[in-house]
């Protein structure tokens, strides 16, 4: 990776440059993979003292400034800023990743058909007149209850995101909601 240190404004220094691209270059090594370049640019004018960083890495880029009184803290905070952004990337690349494998499973349900009389023994003709296949999107408990809520099925098949298992929400008659969850 390439690290460039730019003063503007004021006189280049050799501590300044080496701690900027030191902080950069522990940055990039535990957040990034394949970091291509980083730029700093450090400036003063008057008592403002500016850090900019600029990160270009495989598929993004990725930048932030602080101004402060000291430009020690200037290229710390920059970092901070940084870091935060970074972490908030990779838990949404984690998270996509998760959620796809999950999202695109279906599983067939199937309704039976009562006679007339309501019975469904081997008297009464039994037919499928259904197939759905329904996405399995992952969801806590409570936000499984609040959809079901939203839409006007009397039950919604999820995957459990706080157990890791497939689960059925339904309503009772009663105004509450029952949960079909397996033994695992």
């Amino acid at each position: 990776m390439q690290i460039s240190v730019t003063f503007r404004h004021i006189d280049s220094s050799d501590a300044l440059s080496d701690y900027a691209t030191e902080k950069i270059g522990k940055l990039a090594a535990k957040y990034l993979k394949n970091t291509e370049s980083a730029h700093a640019i450090l400036s003063v004018n008057k008592h403002r003292h500016q850090a900019e960083i600029n990160i270009h890495a495989s598929h993004f880029d990725i930048s932030a400034h602080e101004v402060t009184d000291d430009l020690y803290s200037a290229i710390d905070l920059t970092l901070n800023k940084l870091e935060r952004q970074l972490r908030k990337h990779n838990d949404r690349l984690n998270h996509h990743k998760g959620r796809n494998s999950v999202a695109r499973k279906s599983f067939p349900v199937h309704v039976d058909v009562f006679d007339a009389e309501g019975l469904k023994g081997s008297d009464a003709a039994r037919k499928v007149i259904e197939t759905d296949a329904i996405p399995a999107k992952p969801l806590t408990v409570d936000d499984a209850i609040l959809q079901l809520e939203l839409s006007n099925n009397e039950f919604l098949v999820f995957h459990d995101a706080e157990r890791d298992r497939i689960s059925v929400i339904y309503k009772r008659r009663d105004g509450n909601y029952g949960l079909i969850a397996p033994n695992t």
